[in-house]
């Protein structure tokens, strides 16, 4: 049994409509712990609850336990 788990730096971006009918993109980064860079994926969904606005960029493992 292994409970040590990966690092992984999540790179993202959030679009979201101003009133004036623009869009704004914003991007972010957070690294997050996860087993696998599935998981890392869902819980950034889950974080956003699921937002369709919230777009996974890129998913780069940095340190395994």
């Amino acid at each position: 049994m292994n409970n040590w788990e990966t690092e992984y730096e999540v790179r993202y971006h959030i679009t979201s409509t101003k009133n004036d009918d623009k869009q704004e993109v914003i991007h972010r980064l957070i690294i997050i712990e996860a087993s696998s860079k599935t998981e890392a994926i869902n819980k950034i969904k889950y974080r956003f609850n699921y937002n369709e606005d919230v777009q996974i960029d890129e998913v780069k493992a940095l340190w395994k336990y």
